[in-house]
């Protein structure tokens, strides 16, 4: 009997365990997890309250508004931290968008310092010191911290050679170039012409198939190239050689934004990561150029000036990495259309601080031209928008 009892009162407990651990599994299942049940979020349970306390609110119920109030708790949380990211990454933008404005014109204005107050007569000399710089301070900071330039496995010896090589000689063809017009040119006639370049990188995306053929594009840059002549035709001081010079630079511009488009497509870098593979192939071809057509000059003219202006050729190679690294950072966090409409504000910003710090002068006729210049680049960079929003839109239909 004894034994029987026994089994009996170990199976009505079993049972009862078995009914009480269900119970609390649909608790917790309804809970969400164990704490949240026992005297965690729902502290009624706890105290010994149930269903038939005479609060009315069973512990479904209650656990049900309990979760909904959380939920809301949780969106609210996620807003919240929404809105400082999205505060955040503004800071972010505006930040790299004045530090680049600002070091790009103090860069411009010391390189124009160097070259004609200094006379100093090798431009890609000196246009190459800040890209060596730049490459130095890239593996130094990869030396320090790895995992900030870290290794690409689809960037091989032959991949780099045939995509990256070409890039660096016009880049080296834009920067090189880019210094030659200050010898006979002024600042702000320099900043009008380089408005001409979305109309040389339309023609090479028309020949390479990059983009389709419009009307309306034609037109925003016939417009933009209309003020650019109107520009030159005011230009006081108006000199072929170096009008010639800036030309090239924007050829080259433009094609290195081609060739970008067409030999790195889908192939996204960082900021630093794009210096350290990019800027080599760039120092390859400016020491390269230097060497043949300015090396005659290296000891009765560069080497004085660099030696008696050690603090100049080191901030403009600052500078130099500077402008590199936050227009990578601008790049990445800026759309491309973007991009150019800030462009045109820094050159509009640079041609102020011409007129102002150098004396330059600026006519009617060419504040018209460049007028003329803005209202096409505007127009232009409508036609583009419309045109992404198009190509965005067109899947979802």
């Amino acid at each position: 009997m004894s034994s029987a009892s026994h089994s009996d009162v170990s199976s009505s407990s079993s049972k009862l365990d078995s009914l009480a651990m269900g119970n609390g599994g649909n608790m917790v299942q309804h809970g969400g997890n164990a704490g949240s049940v026992v005297g965690g979020s729902f502290p009624y349970l706890a105290e010994g309250k149930h269903s038939g306390d005479h609060s009315g609110v069973s512990v479904y119920d209650a656990e049900a508004n309990m979760k909904s109030n959380m939920g809301n708790g949780g969106n609210a949380v996620e807003r919240k931290d929404s809105k400082h990211k999205q505060q955040r990454r503004a800071i972010l933008i505006l930040t790299s968008v004045l530090v680049w404005c600002l070091v790009s014109n103090a860069l411009v204005l010391l390189n124009r310092h160097i070259l004609v107050e200094l006379n100093f007569k090798c431009p890609v000399l000196l246009t190459s010191f800040g890209q060596m710089f730049t490459f130095f301070a890239v593996c130094v900071t990869r030396a320090v911290r790895p995992a900030t330039v870290p290794d690409r496995d689809d960037v091989t010896p032959r991949f780099w050679i045939l995509h990256c090589l070409p890039i660096g000689l016009f880049s080296c063809g834009t920067l090189a170039l880019g210094q030659m017009p200050y010898y006979t040119l002024s600042v702000s006639y320099v900043q009008m012409l380089k408005a001409f370049t979305p109309v040389l990188t339309l023609l090479f995306m028309l020949l390479f198939r990059l983009e389709k053929f419009s009307w309306p594009l034609v037109l925003s840059v016939g417009i933009i190239a209309g003020g650019t002549g109107l520009a030159a035709l005011g230009e006081i001081n108006f000199a072929w050689e170096g009008t010639l010079f800036m030309l090239g630079s924007e050829v080259c511009e433009a094609m290195k934004l081609v060739l970008s488009q067409i030999l790195l497509q889908g192939l996204a870098m960082a900021p630093m990561q794009s210096l350290y593979y990019m800027t080599p192939a760039t120092i390859s071809f400016l020491v390269f150029f230097s060497v043949t057509t300015e090396s005659k000059l290296y000891v009765e003219n560069a080497l004085p000036i660099v030696m008696n202006n050690p603090g100049l050729f080191t901030i403009a190679a600052t500078l130099g990495f500077g402008v590199n690294l936050t227009s990578m950072a601008v790049v990445k966090l800026l759309s491309g259309l973007w991009l150019k409409i800030i462009v045109q504000a820094k050159g509009a910003v640079l041609m102020l601080m011409s007129v102002i710090l150098l004396g330059d002068t600026i006519t009617s006729v060419q504040l018209v031209g460049y007028a003329t210049c803005v209202t096409g680049f505007a127009y232009h960079t409508k036609l583009k928008l419309s045109s992404s929003k198009q190509r965005v839109e067109e899947p979802r239909k």
